[in-house]
């Protein structure tokens, strides 16, 4: 996945704008979470929803048949990941982790393998490392038996992909370019924001933008592929609001928990399909270059 520079450029800026926002404003937990949801609808959900158009591109998908068991598949996996977090949430929880620090990985791919992983690890390791109890707060309300082990792991990983991130700036020159900058600004603001504040600008104001951007470039027909992501999105966005409402009640800060466990588990339930179609995606655009 090649970055841009004007990516970069993006990230730093709305970066510092959210980190005004969190100055001047100071947002509660349920406030954050009423800021998290619409901005992964917005702008988080489209990058996953061109996972059709990457599909139709990889195979013949011209038949509603065809479509069917495409999507039969696609929404099984899903559940089945939903089914595993509502049996084992704690071993759920520490999987999510783990296979998003691999997939969020992908966003320094064409950089130096230390940038690469030192960039997965920091990710999802950074606010715990950071914010260790909050992080720890929320992971509770995902996996309360296996919050505090979750949160110790991401605390680790992020330390460890500091160092990295260290090591390779001090071994070689070739590290200082732009991903080291985006791996200095995702410090940055771990450590000025809030976690869920920062969940929202990396997955939002890089990770999805990036790979919307690289997408729409390789599938054939991108506004075709545009607007499948723009109804799919949608679609989804709709089906998680109904699962909100069926699931909270009582007052307004009751619904944070909730709202936590609907973004997150979604996210975790709609990775792993994602993640596996972008693999294949990228294997076989470097065969046919």
């Amino acid at each position: 996945m090649i970055a841009a520079h004007w990516q970069t450029g993006l990230f730093a800026l709305a970066a510092m704008g959210i980190m005004v926002v969190q100055a001047l404003v100071h947002p509660s937990l349920p406030a954050q979470v009423l800021l998290l949801a619409p901005l992964v609808a917005i702008l988080g959900l489209p990058h996953g929803a061109l996972d059709l158009p990457i599909a139709e591109a990889l195979w013949p998908l011209e038949s509603w048949a065809r479509l069917a068991v495409f999507a039969a598949l696609y929404l099984g996996l899903a559940g089945a990941v939903i089914a595993v977090w509502l049996l084992l949430p704690s071993f759920a929880l520490l999987a999510f982790l783990v296979y998003s620090m691999l997939h969020f990985s992908d966003d320094w791919a064409e950089d130096l393998p230390a940038l690469r992983w030192s960039g997965g690890l920091a990710t999802v390791g950074a606010p715990a490392l950071l914010h260790h109890a909050e992080v720890a707060a929320i992971f509770a309300m995902l996996a309360p038996g296996g919050a505090a082990l979750a949160a110790d792991a991401a605390a680790l990983a992020g330390g460890v992909g500091l160092a990295m991130l260290a090591a390779s700036i001090l071994k070689s020159p070739r590290a200082c370019g732009p991903a080291a900058l985006e791996l200095a600004l995702l410090w940055t603001t771990a450590a000025a924001l809030p976690p869920l504040m920062y969940f929202a600008i990396y997955f939002c104001g890089l990770h999805s933008i990036r790979h919307f951007t690289t997408t729409m470039r390789a599938v054939p027909n991108g506004w075709r592929a545009f607007g499948i992501a723009v109804v799919l999105s949608v679609i989804v966005t709709l089906v998680a609001l109904l699962a909100l409402r069926q699931g909270t009640t009582g007052p307004f800060e009751a619904a944070t928990g909730q709202g936590i466990r609907v973004i997150f588990i979604g996210l975790a339930a709609l990775t792993v399909p994602h993640m596996i179609l972008v693999d294949r995606f990228r294997r076989a655009d470097t065969t046919t270059e």
